[in-house]
Parts: structure tokens; C-alpha cells; sequence
């Protein structure tokens, strides 16, 4: 999460008419965006370890997306990531994804889903820290450190 408060979301794709379309769609959303149709590039701004959901297409023109996740998967930070495709997923997808730590995977035709995918990814870190704050403040106040 970002200083603003606002999740950073990295989207992915080469078809440019898609990749404005979500990055404007989320942007209205109130996220910060960052986009790229290249894997390698997005490879090098992962690195920098500030994003909290990365949505990417099934397609890359430069890397498999197969290898692209597995990349990602071996990155010291490891944002959500959700995954669109063009067809319905058949069940061989959804295992192999899940195996590559995928938390969504969307018909990229269906633009609201996409957006309601990258919410929700971008809320379970929020909700994490909520909870250990939870469980660790009464036992500060206790000891006397709040």
C-alpha cells in the first residue's frame, strides 16, 4: 500500500485498447496504476516491491505467461495477483494457476468482474493488517506501550 492509501496495481497486457481501458476504469476506481504491455518491463517494476495487485493477461507477447508467473512467484514481494483471460477457464487452468499463486482469474470481457477481482485482492492485505493490529493492540495498552 502506498503512502496516498491508494493500492498500486501493475496491469499487463499487449492490446493497448484494453490496457487503457483498465487502467482508466481502476484509476475512477480510486487505485494508482501503473501499465505495460511487456513482461520483461513488468518483471523490472515488480522488483521495485511497490504493488499490491498485479493484473495481467494470459498473453504476453515476450514471455510465456506460464513463466512470467513463476517469475513473479520467486520476487521477494509478492503482490496479488489476478490473471484475465478471453474464454472460460477449464478446470487443467484453474490448477495450474492456483499452483503459480494466482488469486483471481477473469474474463477479461467482462470489465466490471476484472475490477471487482482487483478490489478484492487489493482489500485482503488491508484486512490482514486490521487483524494483527487487532491482536496486537490490547496487548500493548496492556504492557503499557500504547
Amino acid at each position: 500500500m502506498r503512502s496516498s492509501g491508494r493500492a498500486k496495481v501493475l496491469i499487463v497486457d499487449n492490446d493497448d485498447r484494453i490496457l487503457w481501458k483498465f487502467q482508466e476504469a481502476l484509476e475512477n476506481a480510486g487505485f494508482d496504476t501503473t501499465a505495460t504491455w511487456s513482461g520483461q518491463e513488468a518483471l523490472v517494476l515488480l522488483k521495485s516491491g511497490v504493488f499490491d495487485v498485479l493484473l495481467v493477461d494470459d498473453y504476453l507477447p515476450d514471455l510465456h505467461s506460464h513463466d512470467f508467473l513463476e517469475r513473479v512467484r520467486r520476487l521477494s514481494t509478492q503482490p496479488s495477483i489476478v490473471v484475465m483471460h478471453n474464454s472460460a477457464a477449464q478446470p487443467g487452468d484453474l490448477q495450474c494457476y492456483e499452483s503459480l499463486s494466482v488469486s483471481e482469474l477473469v474474463d477479461k470481457r467482462d470489465p466490471v468482474r476484472v475490477c471487482k477481482a482487483v478490489s478484492l485482492c487489493a482489500e485482503q492485505p488491508r484486512k490482514q493488517m486490521a487483524r494483527l493490529e487487532r491482536l496486537c493492540l490490547p496487548q500493548q495498552r496492556r504492557s503499557g506501550r500504547a
